[in-house]
């Protein structure tokens, strides 16, 4: 391993991949490395961007330049090129004064009979450059209120070949860099040394936050060059998740920070689920109700535009409804705080954005612990006045994640059945559609099948369905078979922290628990399909030593060429099984 120091942390980051934001780590070796590049090795690249379908890539003196991130740009040939320790680079070939659009230069040498080259270090600026100036087909883009999966990546490099070659095939959308605050790290909390910040995860209880060991730069950065590496372009997306607004002090300030963390990012899910009142809704009194409207809107002139504007006959679906004030009182105790923040988030991300497109999501499908999933389903009338109210503030929300009352680790087991489930599911559909909006479903990787396919049946296919704990589980089924040793290492430290979990009170740890599987002989068989192992192997992956380094994680990224081959096969076949069920591919 080829160790490099990171400020408090010391890493490899060739199978540690996903943390640095940047694929070109030591400059010097690159510069050395990038001079032994040929005529016909430049001139072979340049052949191929001037070619139609799918080509391979070109491999010479130990290094790959990638044919699906070859590009032309203002008469010069662009490429993304790995180096023989593994670090990547962009080269340009052409006139020594042509319009140059990437930074930091790391060399610049004339080639015989193939032209000037210069090389440029592969860090998340000049990613986000080459993929929005030289080569857009291969970045993460805005894709609107359309169709889409959510597909959370938390063995990076093992997941993104078959994502995007199942998108391809399938011909759907991805949001393929996904993961939560929950999951990643701040680059600066690696590089400072911070302690990992506990954190509540819906139906589990409290974890330490970046349990992948990632980062939200390094996420992007990784991921997309993963896109540069493939020759499939797809249409995908990047989606930092539940950028949680939590009560009490902290406020918007440190989702302002992850805003900052994920700026190239095209896709924003603020998730308010924490602020909301959940007792507004069972205040009965019309005095009750006439206060929150006094307290959350003091000023009388503001306070009756708005009682007017919601008032007003709202659409339902093709029928109609309205509100009295006691019920507009209601729906603005519960979400005025919320809405108020995302007001205060968007305009950051606007001053952050400069105007760059972004999908943005408000989130409220999460509950905190002393909320009942089933005591907080969204109604339609809840979405009638979210919807209305988002309009009235201007907030460019292009989708929508309700609590449908789908529950982690678990199909839908709601009190009214599945038949009402879908037929509610269609009802917020048409409500989300006719303020051009899209409805997502949060979780659904523990959905069946047939619960995957009322979803579909419900919005004609018109849904962004997140599915993230299904991948890892798939990567463990994989690891299993090619190698039973290291499986068993990690199945076990997931068992010790199930039942360090039970021990300290979550519920759902106890519930796996008691699902334990046994043989014939009454013998516990280590196996991936296990639901504590399904819902809680994450926490090995990412943890880290009192020095703040990682103790495991180079493990899960340094496996065999035959492994990532089979991890490409499952996880092509699982995407196009959930591109079926979701959108009748």
């Amino acid at each position: 391993m080829s160790m490099i120091r990171y400020g408090a942390l010391s890493i490899d980051p060739q199978h540690n991949p996903a943390v640095l934001n940047t694929g070109t780590w030591n400059i010097a070796e690159a510069r050395e490395r990038s001079r032994t590049l040929d005529a016909s090795c430049c001139n072979e690249i340049k052949r191929r961007s001037r070619a139609s379908g799918s080509v391979p890539d070109v491999i010479c003196a130990g290094k790959r330049a990638y044919s699906g991130s070859i590009a032309v740009h203002a008469n010069s040939v662009y490429a993304l090129v790995s180096l023989e320790d593994a670090q990547t680079v962009f080269i340009r070939i052409g006139e020594q004064n042509s319009s140059v659009v990437l930074n930091g230069v790391i060399a610049e040498f004339p080639v015989k009979d193939a032209g000037h080259v210069s090389v440029y270090p592969t860090s998340d600026e000049n990613i986000h450059t080459y993929t929005t100036v030289i080569h857009p087909k291969k970045g993460t883009h805005a894709l609107g209120p359309i169709p889409r999966l959510g597909i959370g990546v938390r063995h990076t490099t093992a997941l993104w070949p078959g994502i995007f070659k199942g998108l391809y095939r399938a011909d759907v959308s991805a949001n393929a860099i996904q993961n939560s605050v929950r999951e990643l790290h701040l680059l600066k909390t690696l590089y400072d040394g911070t302690p990992s910040r506990k954190n509540h995860l819906f139906s589990f209880g409290a974890m330490d936050e970046g349990h992948t060991g990632s980062t939200f730069e390094g996420l992007w950065t990784e991921g997309v060059l993963s896109h540069l590496k493939t020759p499939f372009d797809v249409r995908i997306g990047a989606d930092a998740d539940h950028l949680q607004v939590k009560r009490g002090s902290e406020g918007t300030g440190r989702t302002k920070q992850f805003i900052d963390a994920s700026k190239y990012y095209s896709f924003y899910t603020f998730d308010v689920s924490d602020i909301l009142n959940y007792d507004a809704l069972s205040t009965f009194s019309a005095a009750e109700s006439a206060a929150y409207l006094e307290q959350l809107i003091p000023d009388r002139g503001r306070r009756e535009d708005i009682l007017w504007y919601h008032r007003r006959t709202k659409s339902l679906a093709k029928s109609y409804a309205q509100f009295d004030e006691a019920t507009i009182g209601r729906l603005i105790g519960k979400y005025w705080k919320a809405l108020d923040a995302m007001e205060d988030l968007t305009a950051y991300l606007d001053s952050i954005k400069k105007g760059e497109k972004y999908d943005l999501e408000l989130s409220i499908d999460e509950n905190p612990p002393s909320i009942a999933t089933f005591d907080s389903i969204t109604s339609p009338q809840e979405l009638l006045f979210l919807v209305d109210e988002i309009e009235r503030r201007g907030l460019p929300v292009t989708h929508l994640a309700p609590n449908f009352g789908v529950e982690k680790g678990t199909d839908y087991r709601g009190y009214d059945g599945i038949e009402l489930f879908e037929k509610r599911i269609g009802i917020l559909n048409k409500i989300a559609v006719e303020k051009n909006m899209i409805l997502d479903c949060h979780s659904g990787d523990d959905l069946s099948r047939e619960t995957r396919r009322v979803f579909r049946r419900a919005t004609n296919g018109n849904i962004h369905f997140k599915v993230s704990p299904s991948m890892q589980a798939l990567y463990g089924k994989v690891l299993s078979s090619y190698d039973p040793e290291f499986f068993s290492f990690w199945w076990n430290e997931t068992l010790k922290y199930a039942q360090a979990g039970a021990d300290n009170g979550s519920v759902f740890a106890r519930h796996a628990l008691a699902e334990l599987r046994r043989d014939e002989n009454g013998l516990i068989v280590p196996s991936a399909d296990h639901l504590f192992f399904k819902e809680l192997c994450f926490d090995s992956v990412g943890k880290r030593d009192v020095h703040g380094d990682y103790i495991n994680r180079a493990r899960f990224y340094d496996l065999g060429s035959d492994f990532y081959d089979e991890m490409e096969r499952t996880i092509e076949q699982r995407v196009m099984e959930l591109s079926e069920d979701l959108f009748d591919v």
